[in-house]
């Protein structure tokens, strides 16, 4: 993999883990400061932190079909 593939791939598995964490915390201190304000939208946080990393996943899937092609001298 490219190193900009590893980057990618960071950056998606830090955002799962931050999606897992966020939800987690609500469901198991819904009134810290701010998971208390923004109340049931804490989902919707943590569910596009998870959609985030699937197209970080995305990106360096793609960056690594690219650095591929450009290898064999196809692109």
């Amino acid at each position: 993999m490219t190193p900009l593939a590893w980057k990618f791939v960071w950056t998606m598995a830090a955002s799962w883990v931050l999606g897992v964490l966020w939800i987690v915390a609500f469901y198991l201190n819904p009134t810290l400061p701010v998971l208390d304000e923004l109340g049931n939208w804490n989902l919707m946080v943590g569910f596009v932190l998870l959609v985030a990393g699937a197209g970080f996943g995305a990106a360096a899937l793609v960056a690594t079909m690219v650095a591929g092609a450009r290898r064999r001298g196809r692109f």
